[in-house]
């Protein structure tokens, strides 16, 4: 079973996420604020993270370069109704991203590209 690490702010969309995601056969890891995740990821040792880009995406792109730091190989994709997030997701050094309010075929199908590590 495929492990995902999920992070967003919204508690009812991290519950509905769980779900989804379970229903979908992953192990998932809910966790609602950005400095619980990086003490998760050794213990979890998931296959993939989905870290919710809020507002200026600020505190997403300072946890995900510190996550690429001691985990290069782990994928980390960016969940955001940001207009822009499609310029900025690479430079932040996010995998990939999916927009919101996202499909959730579409959500699993860009999992789906890094479920063995990197494409």
């Amino acid at each position: 079973m495929k492990k995902v690490i999920v992070q967003d702010t919204d508690s009812d969309l991290l519950e509905t996420l769980t779900f989804l995601l379970e229903d979908a056969s992953f192990e998932v890891l809910p966790v609602l604020h950005y400095k619980d995740v990086t003490s998760q990821i050794s213990t979890f040792n998931p296959h993939l993270i989905l870290l919710d880009f809020r507002l200026s995406g600020v505190e997403c792109k300072c946890l995900c370069e510190s996550i690429k730091k001691d985990f290069p190989y782990l994928p980390v994709l960016a969940l955001s109704c940001n207009h822009n997030i499609q310029k900025e997701y690479a430079l932040a050094g996010f995998d990939d991203y999916v927009s919101k309010p996202f499909d959730i075929d579409h959500l699993l199908s860009v999992m789906s590209k890094y479920e063995s590590g990197r494409p």
